[in-house]
């Protein structure tokens, strides 16, 4: 998952690992860092793949620079274009995306952006499905109510947040036609 953030990274220019640990943690959600256990094996393991290159180098101390290579910039392209899996991941994957849209043809953004779309309208529908369900559910139990009624309004925080990001994905969409 990382791949595709690390390589992005190193598209605009040289940066050492401390400076990809900064970027790849402020493009993750808020509370979620990336620690240096799982960024270093994967800088190594682009290395070892080609993709990337390093260069030791003494600024006061010693420090890794590292370098994306023409495979890895074909590598990043490719990734660029992979469908996003519908997982845990997904949300990720799409702030992943949407920060690198400027690497990327027209046609791949609007491509990204539709899917991202899709993704939305189809959390959307669920989400007022679910929240109509437990608008039922509280007249139907009125033991529970106070229960339901929480759930409807926890819905709607959702359906709120989606509709915005809809709102967003169309204005992005515009821009580009």
């Amino acid at each position: 998952m990382y791949d595709l953030l690390l390589l992005g990274s190193l598209i605009t220019s040289d940066k050492t690992g401390y400076k990809l640990q900064k970027i790849v943690g402020s493009a993750l959600q808020p509370m979620r860092k990336v620690s240096s256990g799982v960024l270093y094996p994967s800088l190594e393991r682009l290395e070892k793949e080609g993709l990337i290159t390093s260069t030791v180098y003494e600024e006061g101390r010693k420090m890794k620079l590292w370098h994306i290579t023409t495979k890895g910039g074909d590598r990043f392209i490719e990734l660029m274009k992979e469908k996003i899996p519908s997982d845990a991941k997904r949300n990720d994957m799409i702030h992943f995306k949407l920060r690198s849209m400027d690497s990327v043809t027209l046609d791949e953004q609007l491509e990204i952006l539709a899917e991202f779309q899709s993704f939305i309208e189809k959390d959307l529908a669920f989400y007022q499905k679910a929240q109509d369900e437990m608008a039922e559910h509280q007249e139907r139990f009125p033991e529970n109510a106070e229960r339901f009624r929480i759930l409807v309004e926890a819905y709607e925080l959702d359906i709120q947040i989606a509709k915005t990001k809809l709102t967003w994905i169309k204005r992005q969409i515009a821009e580009r036609k």
